[in-house]
């Protein structure tokens, strides 16, 4: 009985780490919806908000030719990081986890739908003058 227990909390303890892996194909239809009006999914589009293009990784308020609010400067002078955590954090409510932000989209309620997003997010890849280490 005790091994029946014991197999059932190695499965139930790996379970939060399977829930937070996202679908970025998912992802991109959610982007499509909710971001592209700002967002650059694709070269040429115009630039209302920043690049997402190799996100994940980059510090916050990197976007060479961008003009940022305020209170993305002062997280950008923090060292802040788009870390997976951070980007679900913002995703879920953009204002209260940059209190200042500029940005109008009130964020993305569902847990999964933030994993997606942030999948096709990782997903993308970095462009020239996108805010990246390798520029």
């Amino acid at each position: 009985m005790r091994l029946i227990l014991a197999a059932c909390l190695a499965t139930l303890l790996s379970l939060p780490a399977a829930a937070g892996e996202g679908d970025a194909a998912s992802g991109e239809e959610i982007f499509m919806r909710f971001c592209k009006q700002c967002h650059i999914p694709i070269p040429g589009d115009p630039l209302t908000a920043p690049d997402l293009s190799g996100v994940v990784g980059r510090p916050v308020a990197a976007e060479q030719g961008y003009r940022y609010s305020d209170a993305f400067l002062a997280r950008r002078e923090e060292g802040m990081i788009w870390t997976e955590e951070n980007l679900d954090a913002f995703l879920r409510h953009p204002r209260d986890f940059i209190p200042g932000s500029i940005m109008v989209f009130k964020g993305v309620r569902r847990g999964s739908h933030r994993d997606d997003l942030i999948a096709f997010l990782k997903a993308l890849e970095p462009r020239s003058g996108s805010g990246t280490a390798s520029d």
